[in-house]
């Protein structure tokens, strides 16, 4: 995969084409999986990303859209990474997150960019620290820096983290420094986030949540291995 021109087109998709959070929460019903991040089987969330990845450069090429320079992405957004196998479902990173996370601990899929395990294949790290083939890979709107960080504060499982980049391997410096944690400022008005509006764009699934293991499956990179 190319994770360069998947995170371009991910940030110029928020940016240029779905850039208002307030009309669908960055969930748009074109790139819907049609379900809760934890609801696909774990033998389907590679085709379920792929498809996303594909049917979004898609769209942005039909409609002529230009993409973002590799350069300036920077300027627009950071990679958050998220555990799905360490959940709880309590609605507490959904709440802190003005709805930026939904009520099954995952960012929105108009956001998704790939899975742990395709990074390794492209031995997007150094030997030796390739992270968990299951963590998702997501991208954050500047905008949303202070919502996303609510959740990884309050996250009672440590399921999401913001990337770092001191194991990216030199082939991808250009990206560098989209994996750094951003500087986290309170933005003046709160974002509208109306808990019904939310609970839409989703399949009715709530009484199926269920609990998820009680620690991450390997820790991250970014906090253990130096």
């Amino acid at each position: 995969m190319d994770i360069i021109k998947v995170i371009q087109e991910t940030a110029t998709w928020i940016e240029k084409v779905n850039n208002d959070f307030n009309t669908n929460l960055f969930r748009t019903e074109e790139l819907s999986p049609g379900c809760y991040y934890y609801e696909i089987p774990e033998s389907g969330k590679l085709s379920v990303i792929n498809r996303i990845v594909s049917t979004r450069s898609a769209l942005l090429v039909e409609a002529g859209v230009e993409l973002i320079p590799i350069s300036e992405l920077h300027h627009y957004g950071r990679i958050m990474i998220f555990d799905p196998d360490s959940t709880t479902c309590d609605g507490a990173p959904e709440a802190e997150s003005a709805c930026f996370i939904d009520i099954g601990d995952a960012p929105p899929w108009d956001t998704w960019l790939a899975l742990g395990g395709q990074l390794n294949s492209i031995k997007f790290y150094k030997p030796g620290h390739d992270i968990n083939d299951t963590y998702l890979i997501a991208w954050v709107p500047k905008s949303h820096y202070f919502y996303a960080n609510g959740a990884v504060e309050v996250a009672c499982l440590d399921n999401f983290e913001w990337a770092s980049n001191e194991l990216i391997t030199n082939e991808y410096d250009l990206i560098k420094e989209l994996f750094s944690k951003p500087v986290i400022i309170e933005p003046d008005s709160p974002l509208f986030c109306d808990e019904k509006t939310n609970r839409l764009h989703y399949a009715d699934v709530i009484s199926r949540y269920q609990v998820k293991k009680s620690f991450w499956n390997k820790l991250a990179i970014w906090k253990t291995r130096k």
